[in-house]
């Protein structure tokens, strides 16, 4: 590959992708059916990991038992990280608040000190 194949070092792709772009998709049945096919096809891989699964059924159930409580009770890792990131968002929000008060508390007195006779 030479430097004129390479736009900021990345190869140029060999022909372009077939088909249209999602937003040019006129037919939203046939983006449905996608949908629908996906939804599916997770049930069936679900249905088969249960099947091959290495454990008895007993001990599969109690683990998803477990782990279904886990998510209920709030203990789990992703409802942690969920409450941790809306906590930091709110103290975001909180200092840009602030700071735009701050700001326009500037600007009123810049205005103020620009009005008085001097």
């Amino acid at each position: 590959m030479t430097a004129a194949d390479t736009s900021e070092g990345l190869p140029k792709p060999s022909r372009r992708p077939r088909g249209r772009p999602y937003k040019q998709v006129n037919d939203t049945r046939s983006v449905s059916m996608l949908g629908i096919g996906m939804v599916i096809g997770a049930v069936i891989g679900a249905g088969v990991a249960l099947l091959v699964a290495p454990e008895s059924g007993a001990e599969t159930r109690r683990r998803l038992s477990r782990r279904a409580g886990k998510v209920r009770e709030g203990r789990g890792v992703w409802t942690r990280l969920g409450r941790e990131l809306r906590r930091a968002a709110a103290a975001k929000r909180k200092t840009v608040e602030i700071e735009a008060k701050r700001k326009e508390i500037a600007e009123r007195v810049v205005g103020a000190a620009g009005s008085l006779p001097g």
